[in-house]
């Protein structure tokens, strides 16, 4: 999808780099199975464990913290409370479950996966992912149209120049 607006092909490009992760994690796990723990050192399952660990901390950090910022309150200022409540709500959910996966990523790569933590592992990364891709699917439809056209092209530049901010520090 293309926006006029620079933050929305921000946002939405930050929502394909997330989706493309989730997709990955919701082929892999299944792949390998709940019950039997794959060797960390397993080249693919390294580079996902450090593209999770990449992605998420930025995508439930920075994008996370920016939107409810500089951007939910545009919108609740214009009553739209619901729409926001629920992406707020969903926020509040993704971010501690992203939390506990971010910890299993952490310690699978320093001490492996045992047959419990693959399995706790296992739970975490599908339910986030279905979380998540419901999450961003109500932005993409819902919140980054509306965003488009309420945002002035001044605020546009204002906003990409925070975004971006946000996303390096």
């Amino acid at each position: 999808m293309e926006y006029s607006l620079r933050i929305c092909n921000m946002l939405h490009d930050d929502h394909m780099t997330t989706i493309g992760l989730l997709e990955r994690i919701e082929a892999a796990l299944p792949r390998v199975g709940r019950k039997s723990p794959p060797d960390v050192n397993d080249a693919e399952l390294s580079r996902l464990l450090g593209d999770l660990a990449a992605t998420m901390q930025g995508e439930v950090t920075s994008h996370f913290e920016f939107e409810e910022q500089n951007l939910f309150t545009r919108i609740e200022e214009m009553g739209e409370t619901p729409m926001i409540g629920i992406l707020r709500g969903e926020h509040e959910i993704i971010r501690p479950l992203a939390a506990d996966l971010m910890q299993a990523v952490a310690a699978a790569r320093s001490e492996g996966f045992s047959a419990e933590s693959w399995a706790a592992f296992y739970d975490l990364g599908l339910e986030l992912a279905d979380r998540e891709t419901f999450h961003i699917q109500k932005e993409e439809m819902a919140f980054l149209p509306l965003l488009d056209q309420i945002i002035d092209e001044e605020e546009d530049n204002d906003l990409c120049q925070a975004f971006t901010a946000a996303r390096s520090g």
